[in-house]
């Protein structure tokens, strides 16, 4: 029997980091190497991702894993044993067949995404290489540069301030360990300025690590990061970023946006955005439109002279950004792979994007692990910029720390993508 070739799968209920459970699978190879994968999750869920499978009940308050479990166990096993862990897309294939629906829902893209990293990764080990390598081949590999939640809004703080990211972008980092430094000076910085500014009451830390918008004016978020770039010596060498997550402040009854405190339509919307982008310059902006208005996020596009991505409207799938590309809605995708449910489709939606000149924006998930194989893969497609949250928590730093030790392992052939993608 091929060393390559899988004998077993192990599959198992874990906790992300917001201790909700997750399946984590171990694949065996007949050589002897394993590899191991658990599917993190989102807060803020586009309706068009991936299905999650949860038992309901009152266990872990509905959100229990045990039948995605099983599903690995009892239908996934089995049909993967025997198979070589050597030709991802054929494993991905497989579990897209089994699943046998358009989103996963049969057996859960928790439980297939949990095995297509966990796939990839015995690969990886049984050929020796990292999994950045493996997924992107021998082509030199690009290190993106980080961009940090600095302040958070929306879902993810549960505050009055409709903007859910508010991030900061180091501009004139020469590697991604220095980028990682400024980022983390300012970090601290930010809390003295709130501090600073609006007293003790308004400094904590929302459960996605950032620091809870103090104020419900974005603007004024926006010159609190600035004040912070300053205050940590790094005035005029950052970009600032948004992620509005419009969709969960959007009323589909009404058509309208409910916008810190006020009522707007699309146009409202987008005119509030664009001033905004011309006073602060800003960078990025992600979701600023809800998760189906391609028509919207086109004309939006060719005003406002900025990187906008799509996240919930695109959800890592090639066919939304196939129709993405063809109206010229947002010129940029946030690179997910659990929103798709497997590796295979999550990278050939990223080539795709690519391909049509859109940049490529690797993120974390809100609800994440200390081992997600997104730092990998962003190497692997040579995303420019990476989304991995504020810079606090273990799972988040792990993300930063992994890329950390890519950029030594690569020495000499490392590509970082900045400072000229600012250009």
């Amino acid at each position: 029997m091929p060393g390559d070739t899988i004998v077993a799968l192990k599959a198992r209920e874990i906790l992300d980091s917001k201790a909700r459970p997750l399946v984590e699978v171990d694949v065996w190879t007949a050589g002897g190497v394993s590899g191991r994968g658990s599917s993190p999750c989102g807060t803020s869920v586009g309706s068009h991702e991936a299905f999650v499978l949860r038992d309901g009940g009152k266990r872990y308050g509905g959100l229990g894993a045990r039948q995605a479990v099983r599903n690995v166990m009892e239908v996934i096993a089995p049909a993967l044993a025997g198979r070589s862990v050597a030709n991802q897309e054929q494993i991905d294939s497989l579990l897209i067949e089994l699943d046998g629906t358009p989103d996963k829902s049969r057996l859960g893209a928790n439980a297939i995404y949990s095995v297509s990293i966990a796939a990839a990764r015995a690969a990886a080990a049984t050929l020796g290489v990292p999994l950045y390598r493996y997924l992107g081949g021998p082509a030199p590999c690009g290190l993106p540069v980080p961009m940090f939640n600095m302040i958070t809004g929306g879902r993810h703080a549960g505050a009055q301030m409709a903007i859910q990211e508010f991030h900061v972008i180091p501009a004139t980092a020469q590697c991604y360990a220095e980028a990682l430094r400024m980022g983390v000076e300012i970090y601290a910085a930010v809390g003295e300025v709130i501090h600073r500014r609006y007293g003790e009451d308004h400094l904590f830390h929302v459960p996605s690590a950032g620091y809870s918008a103090p104020a419900g004016d974005p603007a004024e978020i926006l010159e609190v990061l600035l004040e912070a770039a300053t205050v940590a010596g790094y005035r005029g060498q950052c970009r600032l970023g948004l992620d509005c997550a419009a969709s969960e402040f959007y009323d589909s009854a009404t058509g309208r946006y409910q916008f810190c405190g006020e009522s707007m339509s699309r146009e409202d919307l987008v005119c509030v955005l664009e001033g905004l982008a011309k006073a602060y310059k800003l960078f990025m902006i992600e979701d600023p439109l809800e998760e189906d208005d391609f028509e919207g996020f086109a004309a939006l596009t060719r005003r406002i002279p900025a990187i906008i991505a799509g996240d919930d409207l695109f959800v890592s799938n090639l066919e939304r950004i196939k129709h993405g590309v063809a109206l010229g809605a947002a010129n940029a995708m946030i690179l997910k792979p659990n929103m798709v449910g497997t590796i295979s489709e999550a990278i050939s939606a990223a080539r795709y994007a690519q391909h049509h000149g859109y940049t490529v924006i690797g993120s974390g998930r809100a609800g994440g692990t200390i081992d997600d194989p997104i730092t990998d893969i962003a190497v692997a497609v040579g995303a420019p910029l990476a989304k991995f949250g504020a810079p606090r928590t273990g799972e988040r730093l792990a993300k930063h720390n992994a890329i950390l030790r890519i950029e030594e392992e690569l020495g000499a052939a490392t590509h970082f993508a900045g400072p000229e993608i600012f250009d």
